[in-house]
């Protein structure tokens, strides 16, 4: 039913705004402390986009015990690992999220089958490939970014348009994640907002309202063609990542070391405070109310 190329991208701002208002969710407060909850063992699987990085804000948090369990990101080194109750969280780092229902469907059944605290899958939602600019010549391997030259032209970019795209290709990843938490017959698939987080400060960056950072490319983005994430793209997805996973927020939290994760304060701070207002208001995330999605009619 869902097949998903390596493109992506989803919500703006104003869209999880109305779904939280939609589905009366409640701002969830960060836990004191005391309340910290223990660390997760998870397994990722991703490409050169994936983001998860809390090790660092764990340790800020005085959070112990997370840590990751290396080479299990198939079916067959994964499965060992569930059965004996090993793994609290997966983390889905790749964009063709709709070949992976093999190992979905793997987690979905053991993960909550052999470990009641069995935190569930998450699945980083990505930005848009060549921002839209895409061209499908037959196959996947085939497909590449359209009109993009140079890395300069995701300054231009008309972000209302490329909000639509991105907000077209959400309804489906949410579809998705709604039909297969209705086969597993409770929530196990979480989405962490990430590229509509990456479009929020592209948004703040045009207005000139980022501070210290007055191009796109090189800052949110990576600089080059596909486009990767660039520093402060990743520094979001960690703080995402974090919230999503622990379900607490990481405002206040620096990276341990001399150079700490690289960023100022000032937009430590506005990164941080836009991971937790994103991943807490959103329902696919986990923390705020959810309510699945009715199916459009095309779908009946």
């Amino acid at each position: 039913m869902f097949r998903s190329q390596v493109i992506a991208g989803i919500l703006s701002l104003c869209g999880f705004l109305a779904w939280a208002t939609g589905t009366k969710a409640e701002e969830p407060k960060r836990p004191a402390v005391a309340e910290n909850p223990a660390g997760l063992r998870i397994v990722e699987h991703g490409n050169s986009w994936y983001s998860e990085n809390c090790e660092p804000l764990c340790k800020a948090a005085g959070i112990t015990g997370h840590r990751k369990i290396p080479g299990a990101g198939t079916v067959e080194k994964l499965t060992p690992f569930l059965e004996k109750g090993e793994v609290d969280a997966f983390v889905l780092g790749k964009t063709d999220i709709g070949m992976e229902k093999m190992l979905l469907s793997t987690l979905m059944e053991l993960g909550p089958k052999h470990n009641p605290n069995f935190r569930g899958v998450f699945i980083q939602m990505p930005w848009l490939v060549g921002d839209g600019r895409w061209a499908f010549l037959g196959t996947e391997k085939a497909s590449r970014p359209q009109d993009v030259k140079s890395p300069e032209e995701y300054e231009t970019t008309d972000l209302a348009e490329y909000q639509t795209k991105m907000e077209k290709y959400r309804k489906q990843q949410e579809a998705y994640v709604d039909e297969v938490n209705a086969k597993a017959g409770k929530r196990v698939v979480f989405l962490v907002p990430l590229g509509d987080g990456m479009l929020e400060v592209r948004k703040m960056i045009v207005a000139g309202k980022f501070p210290g950072v007055t191009k796109v490319s090189g800052s949110v983005l990576g600089g080059d063609i596909m486009p990767h994430q660039g520093p402060l793209g990743k520094r979001l997805g960690a703080y995402m990542h974090f919230a999503a996973l622990y379900r607490m927020s990481p405002e206040g939290l620096k990276f341990p070391g001399k150079e700490g994760d690289g960023l100022p304060d000032d937009q430590r701070a506005i990164l941080q405070k836009l991971a937790w207002d994103m991943v807490s208001k959103y329902p696919y995330a986990g923390i705020a109310k959810y309510e699945p999605s009715a199916p459009s009619k095309d779908e009946k």
